[in-house]
C-alpha cells in the first residue's frame, strides 16, 4: 500500500509539472517541452515499476502474460532527454530531427531488441522469466544494467560539463530580453552522478528485478522533492525575468567575445554566407557550434551593430566589386542585388545608401571616373 501510495503521488506531480511547462508561456518554451517530456518518462516510469512489482509478487499471470519489461527503455530515454534540456536551456545550438541525432537512441536498442525477443516467448517462459527476475536476477537485465549505468553516468557528466563551460561565463542565460538562472542544474546533475555512484555496488550486488525498483523508486523520490524543494526556493526552476542588458551589463567575457568575433569574421570572409537572403543569426550560430546569445552581445561588444547591420556590411562590400566590374551591365542592377543576398532591389539600393551615402549607380560612376 504503501509504495502504491508512493508511487502514485510521484507520478501525479510529475505529471502535473508536466503539464504546467507544456502549457506556460515563457521564453523558454523549447527548454520547458524537453523538460516536460523528461518529466512524463519519470511519471510513467514510477507507475510501470509499481504494476511490474505487484503483479510478479502477487503472481497475477493474467496481466503479466500481457506485460513487457519496458521500464528500462523509459529510464533509457531519459537522458537523451535531459542532455536536449540542458542544450536547449543554455541555447546552445543544434538540430533534433536530424539523423546524427538518432545516435542517442543506440543504447535503447539492446533493450528494445529484448523486448521484441522476450514478446514472442510462450507465456509461461515469460511469466517463470519474471518471477525467477525478482529476486534472482537474470543474465539479460544484468546486461541492460551495465547498459544503463554506463548511459545515465556519462550523459550526466556532459551536461555538468556544458553547464559548467556556461556558468564560468554566466550563470544567466538571456533569451529575447529575458535572463534565466541556471545554477540550479549545476547541482541537480552532482546531486545525480552522486546517487548514481553510490547506488551502482548496490545494484549490481543485487542483480535482481527487486534491488533495481527500489533503486529506481528512490531515485524518481529523491528527484521529486529536491525539484519541489527547488521550486519552493527559486519560485520557478526555469523561470525568466525581463531584463535591461545595457543596465544589468549582463555580457560575456571580454576574452570569450574576442574568440568569438574571430571565429564569426573568418567563417564570413571564407564561406561568404551573407550572399544567401536567408542568411540569419540562428542558422549562422548552428553552423558555428556559438550559443545565440553570445553572437549577439559579441557583435555589441566588438560593433554595437545588429546581425542586420553587420551582414548588410558584408553584402554591400561584395556588391561594389560587382559595380566596379566594367563588363557588368548596370541596368540590371536586381541581378546584382540578388547575387549579393538582397531580397530586392529597394532594400539593395536603400541599404547600399545607408552605408555609403551614394546609390549603386552613383557609387559606380563615380568608381569609373575615378580611375
Amino acid at each position: 500500500m504503501e509504495l502504491r501510495t508512493f508511487n502514485f503521488s510521484c507520478s501525479l506531480l510529475f505529471f502535473i509539472l508536466a503539464i504546467i511547462l507544456f502549457f506556460k508561456k515563457s521564453p523558454n518554451k523549447k527548454p520547458n517541452i524537453f523538460l516536460g517530456v523528461l518529466f512524463v518518462l519519470m511519471a510513467t516510469y514510477c507507475e510501470l515499476i509499481f504494476f511490474h512489482f505487484k503483479w510478479v509478487v502477487n503472481q497475477e499471470t493474467l496481466y503479466l502474460s500481457h506485460y513487457l519489461p519496458v521500464d528500462g527503455i523509459i529510464l533509457l530515454l531519459m537522458s537523451p532527454c535531459l542532455y536536449f534540456f540542458v542544450l536547449s536551456l543554455i541555447d546552445k545550438p543544434f538540430q533534433i530531427i536530424k539523423w546524427k541525432s538518432l545516435l542517442h537512441l543506440l543504447p535503447v536498442l539492446p533493450c528494445l531488441i529484448f523486448n521484441i525477443m522476450f514478446s514472442t516467448w510462450p507465456v509461461d517462459q515469460r511469466i517463470e522469466w519474471f518471477n525467477r527476475d525478482l529476486d534472482k536476477g537474470n543474465i539479460e537485465m544484468n546486461i541492460l544494467n551495465i547498459i544503463l549505468y554506463l548511459q545515465i553516468i556519462a550523459y550526466l557528466f556532459v551536461c555538468l560539463y556544458l553547464v559548467s563551460n556556461q556558468l564560468k561565463l554566466s550563470r544567466y542565460v538571456q533569451r529575447n530580453g529575458f535572463q534565466t538562472d541556471i545554477s540550479w542544474i549545476r547541482l541537480f546533475l552532482i546531486f545525480n552522478i552522486a546517487f548514481m555512484l553510490i547506488s551502482a555496488p548496490f545494484c549490481f550486488m543485487g542483480a535482481n528485478e527487486r534491488t533495481n525498483i527500489y533503486i529506481g523508486q528512490l531515485a524518481m523520490n529523491i528527484e521529486l522533492i529536491f525539484l519541489l524543494v527547488m521550486t519552493i526556493l527559486k519560485t520557478d526552476i526555469i523561470g525568466s525575468e525581463k531584463i535591461d542588458l545595457k543596465k544589468t551589463g549582463y555580457k560575456i567575457q571580454e576574452n570569450q567575445a574576442d574568440e568569438y568575433w574571430n571565429t564569426l569574421t573568418t567563417y564570413m570572409e571564407v564561406h561568404k554566407p551573407y550572399l544567401k537572403e536567408d542568411c540569419n543569426l540562428r542558422t549562422l550560430a548552428h553552423h558555428l557550434n556559438i550559443p545565440e546569445h553570445h553572437l549577439t552581445n559579441t557583435l555589441n561588444a566588438h560593433i554595437g551593430e545588429s546581425f542586420a547591420d553587420f551582414t548588410n556590411k558584408y553584402r554591400v562590400a561584395e556588391a561594389k566589386i560587382h559595380l566596379q566590374d566594367k563588363s557588368i551591365d548596370t541596368k540590371n542592377v536586381d541581378e546584382i542585388a540578388f547575387k549579393c543576398g538582397f531580397g530586392s532591389r529597394s532594400s539593395f539600393y536603400r541599404i547600399f545608401k545607408k552605408i555609403t551615402t551614394l546609390t549603386p549607380i552613383e557609387y559606380r560612376k563615380q568608381y569609373l571616373e575615378n580611375l
